[in-house]
């Protein structure tokens, strides 16, 4: 595909309820400034595409040892991640996921590197879910999930 090749982040945060338990983050973009997010829309431009390397989930409460998270990933209709445990890369739970990363030590942040790459082509839907344990997060806890890894984006090139 034509265009600049870079790295890419995008991200979306979403301010959790009292006992809230389930979060979709890439659905919902109103009144969200950019220090939430960082897309519009759940869809990549017609002129970008990305390749996701490793996933990002933070939050200053919902990665405890006692609490288990499930994520999902859905890229168009299909379920790209399904019912991935997000404990095992957080403090000390457990072994990591890649022997290329090692586990954050600490309780606000989980990364883990894909060794099988994800790719979200131009104009398809995605949208990821969150589903924490019975032990919810802080109100008004900020919880953040990221995707990290290389994109297109629109080069205008010699046409302007």
């Amino acid at each position: 595909m034509s265009g600049q090749q870079t790295t890419r982040y995008i991200y979306d945060s979403i301010a959790s309820g009292a006992n809230q338990t389930f979060y979709e983050f890439f659905k919902n973009f109103n009144s969200k400034t950019e220090f939430q997010t960082n897309l519009t829309t759940n869809k990549l431009d017609s002129s970008e595409s990305m390749v996701i390397k490793s996933i990002v989930a933070t939050s200053a409460d919902f990665v405890h040892l006692n609490r288990t998270n499930i994520l999902n990933v859905y890229v168009g209709n299909q379920c790209v991640i399904k019912d991935l445990p997000l404990m095992f890369n957080a403090g000390i739970k457990g072994t990591d996921y890649a022997r290329i990363s090692s586990g954050s030590t600490r309780a606000s942040e989980v990364e883990i590197r894909l060794l099988t790459d994800i790719v979200i082509p131009p104009q398809v839907s995605f949208h990821a879910t969150l589903q924490c344990s019975s032990t919810p997060t802080a109100e008004n806890d900020n919880v953040t999930l990221g995707f990290r890894g290389y994109g297109v984006i629109f080069s205008a090139g010699n046409t302007f």
